[in-house]
């Protein structure tokens, strides 16, 4: 019986503590600020907090215009869609950002994700724009 009580009590730490990454449903979820459906499947962030409460946008610009909406959200998890990478989000605070020129973001902010600079600069060719870190991104008005 103890076994059985042990075995259970494991079982129930181990699923309280899952380190699953939060997804975006798209054609399903609705952005957190403009409550917009999110369909774009290369735009799409959303924060995370350490209580588990996620909240989805249609774009990158949703996000950044949340967080200075809402100063009383503790983000944990800060995620954003991979431009080159359709529906895999990526550590926005990380990434790098193409902003301007022809990006058709959701939103209409121009803005688009990387994981990394060479990947930005090789879309920047074509889409031109500048590229940004998270840091610059956050002072941004959308």
């Amino acid at each position: 019986m103890k076994r059985l009580l042990t075995g259970l009590l494991v079982v129930f730490i181990l699923n309280g503590c899952s380190t699953e990454q939060p997804k975006i449903e798209f054609g399903k979820d609705q952005c957190g600020l403009c409550k917009m459906t999110i369909m774009d499947k290369k735009f799409g962030a959303l924060v995370a907090n350490s209580k588990g409460k996620t909240i989805r946008f249609d774009s990158g610009e949703c996000m950044v215009n949340f967080l200075r909406s809402d100063k009383n959200f503790e983000s944990a998890k800060l995620l954003i869609i991979n431009y080159n990478k359709p529906e895999v989000l990526i550590e926005a605070d990380k990434a790098f950002y193409l902003k301007g020129g022809k990006v058709n973001s959701p939103m209409g902010g121009q803005l688009a994700a990387f994981e990394t600079r060479e990947e930005a600069e090789a879309v920047q060719q074509n889409l031109e724009g500048d590229i940004i870190l998270w840091d610059k991104l956050v002072g941004l008005k959308f």
